[in-house]
């Protein structure tokens, strides 16, 4: 097996477990985050912007997705995890 194929299997696995919409969801909470470092109100707003979605989700489409609001959660997380291993937050 080559590496392209080792890598276009891994690939595979990936994207069964972590759909593009959470792979999304997880890229803002980690990205908003990350902008704290510019302006001190971004720190929060990546979990801010998770719940403010998942509620308007709530609103106009009368459901909640826990899976974006745990990845969302956890790209903060990770953002947090990050700056703090760098002595930036």
């Amino acid at each position: 097996m080559t590496l392209l194929q080792v890598h276009q299997k891994a690939a595979l696995i990936v994207m069964r477990i972590f759909r593009w919409d959470l792979q999304l969801h997880f890229f803002w909470g980690f990205t908003l985050t990350l902008l704290g470092v510019y302006w001190l109100p971004l720190y929060g707003a990546g979990i801010t912007i998770t719940v403010i979605k998942e509620f308007l989700d709530v609103w106009s489409k009368g459901s909640w997705s826990w899976g974006d609001f745990w990845w969302g959660i956890v790209g903060s997380g990770t953002a947090f995890l990050f700056l703090y291993t760098r002595g930036m937050g």
